[in-house]
């Protein structure tokens, strides 16, 4: 196996970069997407109720390897050409957009309307409200639920492999396709795989502690 790694090392380390780097920047757009989609979820006008739940609802429910597929064919089909990383990307970034509109939803939803209606009363900004009365609440729900989902997506985007994107598993199948070492290379693909989730789930403990409320008189 060392001598995998000295021989092939590179090769599975551009993988590795390009997995980070494709659930790294999917996840921040998604997120961003996912913002701006929880607002039709949240309003009170049935038609923008009804699409955006339609489409949270059509990528929850369906695989993601699928999605991926349907996003190449139809740049494919529309003679559209990208790197296959950026879309990669894309694919991910539609994928946590709706996950997150859901997230953030449920967490809204988890404030008890007296408080904004409190902050109103006191003649409070919209943006200062936000801030000072709906982020401090949100954060202790979405954060665990968020890395929950940027784990999963990880773990979900080795289907892009499938499409030839040069990400961790599709460097693993052509360093397979070289050295004809399966078991080995699936081993060092594995552990990588699971270093990273690991460190996500690391990262959002220390988070969720310095989130946790102080109960007085501790």
């Amino acid at each position: 196996m060392i001598e995998l790694l000295s021989g092939y090392g590179d090769e599975i380390t551009r993988g590795l970069l390009g997995t980070l780097f494709i659930v790294s920047a999917g996840f921040a757009i998604g997120s961003v997407l996912g913002m701006l989609l929880t607002l039709p979820l949240v309003s009170r006008r049935k038609a923008s109720r009804w699409l955006a739940r339609s489409y949270v609802e059509l990528i929850r429910n369906t695989p993601f390897l699928i999605q991926a597929m349907l996003l190449f064919a139809v740049l494919g089909l529309m003679r559209l050409r990208f790197e296959p990383l950026l879309v990669g990307t894309a694919a991910v970034a539609v994928y946590v957009s709706a996950y997150m509109a859901e997230i953030l939803r449920g967490g809204l939803h988890s404030i008890p309307p007296g408080q904004r209606d409190a902050a109103r009363a006191l003649a409070l900004r919209p943006l200062l409200q936000f801030r000072l009365i709906v982020l401090p609440q949100l954060l202790p729900f979405v954060l665990p639920a968020g890395v929950n989902l940027l784990a999963t997506v990880t773990k979900e985007s080795a289907f892009l492999a499938a499409m030839s994107v040069a990400e961790l598993t599709f460097a693993g199948q052509v360093v397979i396709a070289q050295t004809f070492r399966v078991f080995e290379v699936w081993a060092i693909i594995g552990v990588l795989y699971l270093i990273v989730v690991l460190s996500i789930l690391s990262l959002a403990r220390r988070l969720e502690r310095r989130l946790q409320w102080v109960p007085s008189g501790h």
